[in-house]
């Protein structure tokens, strides 16, 4: 205790004569010295206060300012958005305004080229009208002149036609009916279209009609081509012997005479009668030089006394082709070309199949 009692005393007086000492010794302070770094302490923590409060009042007049400017840049902001929204409204408005006058100005635009247009389009449909009724009046003229030729041509193939084969000239079907004339006329108040559409269908039909008349004629001319229908020779020249009974000129008693006798002269072309096939080309006794043709519907042609032959047998020859001269070969007196025509084999009188020239030159056989 005594001990203790020393280094306590001891301590408290080394404490108040020699403190640094007893700091180092025991690290402790005196109450002046914790005073004064209490002091020092509360100075420092005020200081550092201020400079906290100084650097927050700093951060505060900066973020005032900042929010100001900010302020300040969206009031900018907002005018210049307002002032460009006002000159966008403006320029629409501007904008709109221009089209609607465009729009004024185009619907009368459209206004007069609509009644223009219906002008244009009444003349248009009135010179097409006027063309119609010409066409209508051509087609219907045209028609007629069908029916004429169509009658014309009939005419002609009966009288050109042989009698044996009159009846495949005309038509022998079974028809009938009531007689519609074919006329072409327009309606003044249809509508063109339909009047166009209506004659180009007349005319089509009329057309095809038209086609069924030229292969019905064409089937016919092919068939008369067929058929010893043409001279025989190129010129009018004269007949001095018919078909039938005569005077044989050298007998001078009667007998059958098989043709028709034509006066030529020696060397005058021979001519086709009609298309066919040379059935016999050569000497045939009496005829002298003869050529025998082998033509449609039985029919042959013969031509007899010729001087001179151009043919052979199985050749085939169109009408008016030549196929020999005149001459007078075989039994004759003088030149002259005897032409026969046969029907499945039966002698036929030539006129009733061709016209024949004539002349006043006489040639005797």
């Amino acid at each position: 205790m005594f001990g203790v009692g020393i280094h306590f005393f001891g301590f408290r007086i080394a404490l108040q004569i020699k403190p640094e000492l007893a700091r180092s010794m025991g690290d402790v302070i005196t109450a002046e010295e914790q005073a004064l770094l209490h002091a020092q302490h509360q100075a420092q923590l005020e200081r550092l206060t201020q400079q906290h409060q100084a650097a927050l009042d700093k951060r505060a007049k900066e973020l005032a300012d900042a929010e100001s400017q900010h302020h300040k840049q969206l009031e900018r902001l907002n005018q210049v958005q307002q002032t460009a929204l006002a000159q966008r409204e403006k320029k629409q408005k501007d904008l709109i305004a221009s089209y609607e006058h465009q729009l004024e100005l185009m619907h009368g635009d459209f206004k007069e080229t609509s009644m223009q247009f219906s002008r244009e389009k009444k003349e248009i449909d009135a010179l097409y009208r006027k063309k119609l009724d010409a066409l209508n009046t051509q087609m219907t003229a045209m028609t007629n002149k069908i029916g004429e030729l169509h009658t014309l041509k009939e005419r002609f193939a009966i009288l050109a036609a042989p009698a044996p084969i009159k009846n495949k000239m005309s038509d022998s079907s079974g028809r009938g009916g009531p007689f519609r004339p074919v006329t072409f006329k327009s309606t003044p108040n249809a509508y063109l279209e339909d009047e166009l559409e209506y004659t180009i269908a007349k005319i089509s039909s009329l057309n095809t009609t038209a086609l069924g008349l030229q292969e019905l004629w064409t089937t016919r001319y092919q068939l008369l081509t067929q058929l010893p229908l043409g001279a025989p020779l190129p010129l009018a020249l004269g007949m001095n012997s018919n078909f039938g009974p005569r005077v044989d000129p050298i007998t001078g008693t009667m007998a059958q005479h098989s043709g028709i006798d034509f006066v030529a002269k020696v060397g005058t072309p021979i001519l086709a009668a009609g298309n066919g096939a040379v059935l016999r080309a050569g000497w045939d006794g009496a005829y002298g030089l003869t050529v025998e043709i082998k033509h449609a519907e039985g029919y042959v042609s013969k031509y007899a006394h010729a001087s001179k032959l151009d043919v052979t047998v199985g050749q085939t020859v169109t009408s008016g082709q030549k196929i020999g001269e005149v001459g007078l070969t075989g039994r004759t007196t003088g030149a002259h070309l005897h032409f026969e025509v046969l029907r499945n084999g039966q002698f036929v009188n030539p006129m009733q199949v061709l016209i024949v020239p004539g002349s006043t030159q006489i040639a005797k056989e």
